[in-house]
């Protein structure tokens, strides 16, 4: 009988164990014994390979903002396919609240491939894998 009751035991701490590493912060992580465990942003638009701005003032970019313990994002444009320093044509720290951001249509071309990359940093200091895609201006 104790034995039992202390097999219960065990068990369902090693329930609770693995639950609370696999389900963190209301999301479920896949990255367990990863080097990396604060997952990278979900993007959302711009996501396809064209934009059409279609006369609008503005670009706005937009990110899924769910994971707690987030402190601020890193958000940088680069022009072309690339990502090096020397392609880099805007960049800047958006506070945890943000979930979107609204460039001036008027630092893209017609007819450039342009990347986004979005990292999120944690309130410990600990930045995520970068998020990114790369689009094709088309302003019509």
């Amino acid at each position: 009988m104790f034995k039992n009751k202390l097999l219960i035991i065990s068990f369902t701490l090693a329930v609770l164990l693995v639950s609370s590493s696999v389900f963190a912060n209301g999301r479920f992580n896949s990255y367990i014994n990863s080097y990396n465990t604060l997952p990278e942003p979900r993007l959302l638009y711009p996501i396809n390979d064209k934009v059409v701005l279609g006369g609008k003032d503005f670009l706005e970019f937009r990110w899924m903002n769910d994971f707690m313990g987030i402190d601020h994002f890193i958000l940088k444009i680069y022009k072309g396919y690339n990502m090096y320093e020397s392609g880099l044509i805007y960049k800047e720290n958006l506070p945890m609240n943000t979930s979107s951001i609204k460039i001036k249509s008027n630092l893209f071309e017609d007819g450039q491939v342009y990347t986004w990359s979005l990292i999120q940093v944690s309130l410990a200091g600990q930045k995520s894998d970068q998020s990114f895609n790369s689009f094709k201006i088309e302003k019509q």
